[in-house]
C-alpha cells in the first residue's frame, strides 16, 4: 500500500478518536505534507540552463523564493505592466516555483489535478511547464500560457530539449483565441491586481460543461515571504457564480464547472 494513502486511512480512521489524538495525526499529516523531495531531473535540468553545478542548483531553491520577495521589494511594482515585467524579469521565479511544486502536498495535488483533466487544456499562468510536461505525457493535449520572460523561455527551451509539441501563449503580446474543455490556473490570482478582468477572461474562455480549475479565490496571506500577492477584496465565489461557475464538490473548493445554472 502507498504509505500517503496508508496515512489518509488512518486519519480517516482517526475520526472517532478523542480530540487531542486527532489533533497529533493532523499535525503529523501537515509536517509530512510541507517536506519538500527533490526532484533530480528537474534540478539537473535547472543546472544546465543556467550553468550552475547540481548542488549550487538546490542552494538556489533553497534561497528562490526570498530572492524573488526581495527583488518584488526593491522594484515596488504597482500597475499590471509593472507586475507583468517584474515576472519577465526575475530569474529567482524559475527557483522559487520549482521548489515549491516540490512540496509532498503540492506533487499529490497535481496528480489528482491530472486525473480530472480533459479536452482541450489550458494552463494559465502555467510558469516552468512542469504540469504541462505531466499532461502531455498522459496523451492530453494542454497549452502553456503566461506572460513571456525567464520563466517562460525556461519552459520553451525544457520543451524543446524534450521534444515536446506544447502550444506556448506569451500572454504579454497575445490573446486567447480558442475555448478549452478544462483550464488550469493555480497560484495565479493573487499575482493580479485586476482579478476580475482575469477570471472573465477565463470564464469567456471555457466550454459549457467544462472545468476551471483554480486556486486562491480566498487569498488574503500578505506576508514578508510574499509581497508580491494581492488581496482578493471581493467575493470570488459569487463573482464565479455570476459567470455561470459552479462548484463541483465541497471537498474539492478549486473545482468549478461552468454551467446554464447551478442546478443543470
Amino acid at each position: 500500500m502507498d504509505r500517503d494513502i496508508g496515512f489518509e486511512m488512518i486519519l480517516k480512521a482517526a475520526r472517532r478518536l478523542p480530540k487531542p489524538i486527532r489533533k497529533v495525526l493532523s499535525w503529523i499529516w501537515k509536517r509530512r505534507n510541507s517536506k519538500i523531495v527533490i526532484g533530480k531531473s528537474l534540478v539537473r535540468h535547472l543546472a544546465e540552463y543556467f550553468g550552475l553545478s547540481y548542488e549550487e542548483t538546490v542552494c538556489m531553491l533553497k534561497l528562490g523564493a526570498r530572492l524573488n520577495a526581495d527583488l518584488w521589494k526593491i522594484l515596488n511594482p504597482g500597475t499590471k505592466e509593472e507586475v507583468e515585467k517584474f515576472y519577465m524579469l526575475s530569474p529567482y521565479c524559475i527557483f522559487d516555483l520549482a521548489y515549491w511544486h516540490m512540496k509532498i502536498a503540492q506533487r499529490r495535488f497535481r496528480q489528482e489535478i491530472v486525473k480530472l483533466c480533459k479536452g482541450d487544456i489550458l494552463d494559465y499562468g502555467a510558469g516552468i511547464g512542469d504540469l504541462c510536461i505531466k499532461l502531455y505525457r498522459k496523451g492530453l493535449n494542454v497549452d502553456h500560457a503566461d506572460v513571456s520572460g525567464r520563466t517562460f523561455e525556461f519552459a520553451k527551451w525544457l520543451f524543446k530539449k524534450k521534444g515536446y509539441n506544447i502550444k506556448m501563449i506569451d500572454l504579454a503580446r497575445e490573446k486567447l483565441s480558442k475555448d478549452y474543455d478544462t483550464i488550469i490556473c493555480l497560484d495565479v490570482i493573487e499575482h493580479v491586481p485586476n482579478t476580475k478582468v482575469l477570471l472573465q477572461e477565463l470564464s469567456d474562455h471555457l466550454k459549457n460543461n467544462g472545468n476551471l480549475i483554480i486556486t486562491g479565490l480566498k487569498y488574503q496571506d500578505i506576508s514578508e515571504n510574499h509581497p508580491m500577492h494581492f488581496k482578493i477584496e471581493f467575493d470570488a465565489e459569487i463573482f464565479l457564480n455570476s459567470l455561470g461557475l459552479f462548484k463541483c464538490a465541497e471537498k474539492k473548493e478549486w473545482l468549478w464547472a461552468k454551467k446554464l445554472s447551478a442546478g443543470v
